[in-house]
C-alpha cells in the first residue's frame, strides 16, 4: 500500500513537470492569442475575441484592395474561395494599377462576395464554403462584423488596411495577426524588415544635402476616392518626407486630410515649385486630368517648372487603398530627380521589379507602365 501511493505520487508529480513544460513552450497561448488543437482565438483589430481554425485552408477576403496584404504574406491564394467585389473579374478596370493584380491575375477569376466594393452577400459567403471571412475595417465596423457572423455562423476577422506610411504600427499588428493565423510569422517579420530597410537606405543618401540645395516641390493628380487633376495632392507625400524635399503643401490642410488635399489652381501659381510630379493616377481623371491640364490650360505656361522643363511622372500609388510597393518605387525615381549625385547607382525601373518582386511576388513595372500609357519615370513633354 506504502509502494502504490509513492507511485501514484511520482504519477502526479510527472504530470504536473508535463504541464508546466507544455505551458513554458506555448501549448498554451499568450495573451491574445489561445492555441486549441484544431482553433485559433485571435484578437482581431477591431478587438473582438474570435475563434477560428488554425492556418485555414478556405478563406473569403472582403474590403477594398485587402486582398493585398496576404499577396504581401505569401499565403496560398488557392486558399480563397471568395473576394470582394473590387477584387473580382466582375470590376476589371480599363487600367490596371494594383500591382499585386498584375503579379496574380488569378485574383480576378474567384467568386465575388457582392455585388458592389465591400458588399457581403451571406447567400454567397456560406455557398463558397468559407472557413473564416477577413473583413477590413476600411468602411466595415465591427457591428457588421457581428451582424455576419450571427447570419452565417462562420467566424469573421476584422484587420486594418490603410496608408503604411501614417498607419504603420496598427498595419504591422494586422500583418502579425494574419502571419500568425496562416503560419506565416518569418516572412511577416521579413517583410517588415525589408520595408524597413529600404526606409534606411533612402534617408542614407541625403544627410549631406544643404537646404539650399533643396528645391521646392509638387505633387500633382494625387487619387482620393477617385482621379483628381493638378488641383489633387497629398501635404505628406511619402518621397518628399523621406527625401527631405521642400514640399510646397507640406503641412497644408487638417490632419483629417492626411494623404489627400484639394488645392485652388491660383495658390499653385503662386507657389509656383521648382520641380512637378505628376501621379499617373491622373489620367483616369476626366479629359486626362493634369497631364492635359499642363498642356493645354495657359494659367500654368509660365509655371517656373513647365517653363524649365521639371515635370515629371511617377506611377499611382493609390488604387484601391495605398500601394505601399509602388511609394516605396516612386521614391526612388524622385530621388533621382531630386538628387541625381546621390542617386547614381539607381536604375529606378529596375529598382521598382526588385521591390514588386519581393513584395507582390513578379516584376510588374512594364505591365504598370502599359497601363498609364507609357508614361511611367519620365519627363512629361509639355
Amino acid at each position: 500500500m506504502d509502494r502504490g501511493w509513492k507511485n501514484y505520487s511520482l504519477l502526479g508529480i510527472t504530470c504536473m513537470i508535463l504541464l508546466i513544460c507544455c505551458i513554458s513552450s506555448g501549448c498554451v497561448g499568450t495573451t491574445g492569442t489561445e492555441n486549441t488543437g484544431d482553433t485559433i482565438t485571435i484578437t482581431d483589430a477591431a478587438g473582438r475575441e474570435v475563434t477560428i481554425p488554425d492556418n485555414p485552408q478556405k478563406i473569403a477576403v472582403s474590403g477594398s484592395g485587402a486582398l493585398r496584404y496576404f499577396v504581401y504574406l505569401n499565403v496560398e491564394l488557392d486558399r480563397v474561395v471568395i473576394v470582394d467585389y473590387g477584387d473580382s473579374m466582375l470590376n476589371k478596370p480599363s487600367r490596371e494599377m494594383r500591382p499585386y493584380i498584375h503579379a496574380h491575375p488569378e485574383i480576378q477569376t474567384i467568386p465575388a462576395l457582392g455585388s458592389q466594393t465591400h458588399e457581403v452577400d451571406p447567400e454567397k459567403l456560406l455557398s463558397s464554403g468559407a472557413d473564416v471571412l477577413f473583413l477590413s475595417m476600411f468602411t466595415a465596423t465591427r457591428e457588421n462584423a457581428d451582424e455576419i457572423q450571427d447570419k452565417t455562423g462562420i467566424p469573421v476577422v476584422m484587420f486594418y488596411t490603410g496608408d503604411y506610411i501614417t498607419d504603420k504600427d496598427k498595419i504591422q499588428d494586422t500583418f502579425r495577426m494574419i502571419g500568425k493565423i496562416f503560419h506565416k510569422e518569418q516572412r511577416t517579420e521579413d517583410l517588415i524588415a525589408y520595408f524597413d530597410s529600404i526606409t534606411t537606405d533612402l534617408q542614407s543618401r541625403i544627410p549631406n544635402i544643404s537646404e539650399d540645395a533643396k528645391p521646392t516641390v509638387y505633387i500633382g493628380g494625387v487619387s482620393y476616392r477617385g482621379s483628381h487633376g493638378m488641383d489633387g495632392t497629398n501635404p505628406y507625400y511619402y518621397p518628399f518626407t523621406i527625401l527631405e524635399a521642400k514640399n510646397i503643401v507640406s503641412g497644408y490642410g487638417t490632419s483629417e486630410s492626411i494623404g489627400y488635399v484639394q488645392i485652388a489652381k491660383e495658390q499653385l501659381l503662386a507657389w509656383d515649385p521648382d520641380i512637378i510630379f505628376v501621379d499617373l493616377a491622373t489620367i483616369q481623371a476626366a479629359e486626362g486630368g493634369a497631364v492635359t491640364e499642363l498642356k493645354n490650360d495657359p494659367s500654368y505656361r509660365n509655371m517656373k517648372a513647365v517653363r524649365n522643363g521639371d515635370v515629371y511622372t511617377v506611377n499611382p500609388h493609390t488604387s484601391y487603398v495605398v500601394n505601399y510597393e509602388t511609394t516605396l518605387a516612386n521614391a526612388y525615381y524622385v530621388g533621382k530627380i531630386l538628387y541625381p549625385e546621390q542617386f547614381a547607382d539607381i536604375d529606378p525601373e529596375q529598382k521598382a521589379d526588385e521591390i514588386y518582386t519581393y513584395v507582390v511576388g513578379a516584376p510588374v513595372y512594364e505591365q504598370l507602365k502599359e497601363d498609364v500609357n507609357g508614361l511611367s519615370y519620365q519627363k512629361l513633354e509639355l
